[in-house]
């Protein structure tokens, strides 16, 4: 019995701590990649949009790439953060159990609206970069949204798990 026990509180701790390093992996990510020089993200974004663009039209306009660049940019910030409130809730429910659970969702809620506003104030000091309320909002709806999906799909494991 005691085996048993000991081995499983291993696998809960191996999962907290196999968790919290992908969390920590991804948060680096999005400092490496939203303090990445000005030049380099316009060119990288401008070359994908023309690629895109040219599939969906024959000749693509300027307006047109420019349009879909800024789609691209758009999508970028609520995916990556969707992605970043979806890991951070769903660390935060591994750490926390039971009625403190709620507490782990609104500290994920709070280091991720943290993290959606710091990564556009901090980019004004990086060169060819600047900030833009509109995207740290992206950030902090993106964000919102994998919370509210993680906790939903918590909701819906543990009412499936009910009714089986």
């Amino acid at each position: 019995m005691k085996e048993r026990r000991r081995s499983r509180i291993l696998l809960e701790i191996s999962i907290i701590l196999i968790s919290f390093a992908a969390l920590l992996m991804l948060l680096y990510f999005v400092m490496v990649v939203s303090f990445q020089n000005g030049a380099a993200s316009t060119d990288v974004t401008m070359r994908l949009a023309g690629r895109i663009a040219r599939r969906i039209f024959e000749q693509p306009t300027n307006d047109q790439i420019f349009t879909t660049a800024l789609m691209i940019r758009y999508g970028a910030h609520l995916g990556l953060f969707f992605v970043v409130g979806f890991v951070t809730t769903f660390v935060s429910m591994v750490i926390f159990r039971g009625y403190f659970r709620i507490l782990g969702v609104m500290g994920a809620g709070a280091v991720c609206y943290v993290l959606a506003y710091y990564t556009e104030y901090y980019k004004q000091f990086v060169e060819g970069r600047h900030f833009q309320q509109s995207d740290a909002a992206l950030n902090w709806y993106g964000s919102v949204a994998g919370i509210v999906c993680m906790v939903g799909s918590y909701f819906l494991n543990r009412l499936l798990v009910k009714l089986s």
